[in-house]
């Protein structure tokens, strides 16, 4: 190798290790702007699940463990998770699904878009310490785009949150949007009246 062909290598050599060195940086760059925006939060689109501020319809379903339970309507506070035995974002919010619900007064319930019949062993060994409910048919009626996906319902049944939720953080945003959004119809309610 002389002449031009050994020119071309070192010149290629030279190459290679400006664009090693440029992706380390533009990498590092990515990863300061990632800590900057912080979490974000739920994946909320109007056209997506149940609308906010209606209430979708109560609907009787039977747990896993063969409790019957009214989803929707007036009640407690719910924190509706909806997840998929296969989805592995799935497992990784469902165990902080009680934390949440509590810190917002709320009742945590799962809905698994699986058959009653198979379910028990589609979620066996799931760490989930709130009510099952497998109903694909409860999934339909909440327009529930992709899981994991989660419905804030407050005391008359009425939808305060829904979105797309990735992470403990987007969940607590949840929480958080729901409790503005009744502070927000308290006060509208006190001009009112």
């Amino acid at each position: 190798m002389t002449g031009w062909w050994a020119a071309a290598f070192v010149a290629q050599w030279v190459l290679v290790l400006a664009l090693c060195i440029v992706v380390l940086a533009l990498a590092r760059q990515v990863g300061t702007l990632h800590l900057r925006l912080g979490p974000r939060g739920p994946l909320e689109l109007a056209e997506e699940g149940p609308p906010l501020g209606e209430a979708p319809m109560p609907a009787e379903a039977v747990t896993i463990d063969g409790d019957t339970r009214v989803v929707g309507g007036p009640g407690d506070g719910r924190f509706l998770l909806f997840v998929s035995p296969t989805c592995p974002i799935c497992d990784a919010v469902l165990p902080s699904l009680p934390a949440v619900a509590s810190v917002g007064r709320m009742e945590p319930i799962v809905i698994a878009d699986v058959e009653r019949r198979g379910a028990r062993k589609a979620l066996q060994g799931k760490r989930i310490e709130a009510p099952v409910i497998p109903d694909p048919a409860l999934v339909e009626l909440y327009c529930v785009p992709g899981v994991p996906y989660a419905v804030v319902l407050d005391e008359r049944g009425v939808v305060l949150a829904k979105g797309t939720v990735n992470n403990l953080e987007q969940m607590e945003s949840m929480v958080d949007m729901a409790a503005a959004r009744r502070l927000d119809d308290d006060r509208i309610g006190e001009r009112i009246g």
